[in-house]
């Protein structure tokens, strides 16, 4: 099976990323049969498609979705963007396992790697899409430039949550074990790094139940 095939390569690249990555890995592995059953806001599909059209502009053709998990943002990606190929990366190979159960979609690829490390070629993708998925990263800094590095010149890189920086790291504090530490940055915060990084075009917007950074890599 081609995702536990490359899971191996991730679990390797875990392992060099020391125990807080591999930690992560176990702990995302072990959460996966039950993603889908843990409480949501009643409106998170509505609020999950407004992230996905505010990150969409122009023709995608190619998307790549870091952090995946079991393919939170796939119905709003597939109605948005009806050519695309969409590329679904995860560092837990049981997230991937039952997204593709859930989305036996033709055009919808998957691959497991660290997003920190992707396993892809550079200026490969129109659209990278970080969707509760950035706290988690040990490196964040080194994490952006990553999804840039593979960010095509004009592409654009979009990061989500549905709550604000402060109930999100309030949130991962209470839940304790490998993400009690795991912080997001004010999305100020985040778009002035965007802004070290190059990025064009960066816009920012935060509420307690809302959370968007959006930059464009230059062309």
């Amino acid at each position: 099976m081609p995702v536990l095939a490359d899971c191996l390569g991730a679990r390797e690249g875990a392992e060099s990323g020391g125990h807080g990555t591999r930690d992560k890995q176990q702990y995302f592995n072990a959460l996966a049969p039950r993603w889908d059953t843990l409480p949501a806001p009643d409106d998170a599909p509505a609020r999950v498609g407004g992230f996905v059209e505010r990150a969409v502009a122009g023709d995608a053709q190619r998307i790549l979705d870091v952090g995946c998990g079991t393919g939170v943002l796939l119905a709003a990606l597939l109605r948005a963007c009806p050519r695309a190929a969409i590329t679904e990366l995860d560092l837990a190979e049981e997230m991937l396992r039952a997204n593709a159960a859930k989305w036996p979609v033709e055009r919808v690829h998957r691959v497991c790697g660290d997003g920190a490390r992707l396993p892809l070629a550079a200026a490969r993708f129109d659209l990278v899409l970080c969707f509760g998925v950035l706290p988690h990263f040990e490196d964040r800094y080194g994490a952006l430039r990553e999804l840039a590095r593979v960010l095509r010149p004009g592409g654009a890189l979009a990061v989500g949550h549905l709550m604000g920086s402060a109930e999100l790291n309030a949130f991962h504090s209470g839940l304790g074990g490998p993400v009690a530490a795991d912080v997001l940055p004010s999305s100020e915060e985040l778009a002035a790094e965007l802004r070290r990084l190059g990025m064009a075009r960066v816009a920012a917007h935060e509420a307690p139940d809302w959370y968007f950074v959006r930059g464009e890599k230059p062309r």
